[in-house]
């Protein structure tokens, strides 16, 4: 009751890119290269302002391609929206960014 409405309810998830951890604390949390539009800024020319977005959905996590012009990679594969689970490593241009409930 006390919470804020934009922290979903299920397990935590969090984003490792480049070395950092990223708590995804959010319905639609944002990926690509604008820093004020997106919550893990990538700085890659090639990578789109808003190219993918991790989306919290009836209790589950999703990966989703936000019409990105390279769009986004799992296990060699583009994918246009992807269930989330442990240790999954989505490919956005050259750059990986893998996920973990932990």
């Amino acid at each position: 009751m006390g919470m804020p409405s934009q922290i979903p309810a299920g397990p935590a998830l969090a984003a490792f890119y480049a070395g950092q951890r990223f708590v995804v604390n959010k319905d639609r949390f944002i990926i690509g290269r604008g820093k004020q539009s997106s919550d893990l800024t990538i700085k890659d020319p090639n990578v789109s302002r808003q190219h993918a977005m991790v989306e919290f959905l009836n209790g589950q996590y999703y990966m989703v391609d936000m019409g990105s012009t390279n769009g986004v990679e799992y296990n060699g594969q583009r994918i246009a929206r992807k269930a989330i689970v442990e240790g999954d490593l989505f490919r956005i241009c050259d750059h990986e960014v893998r996920f973990s409930y932990r």
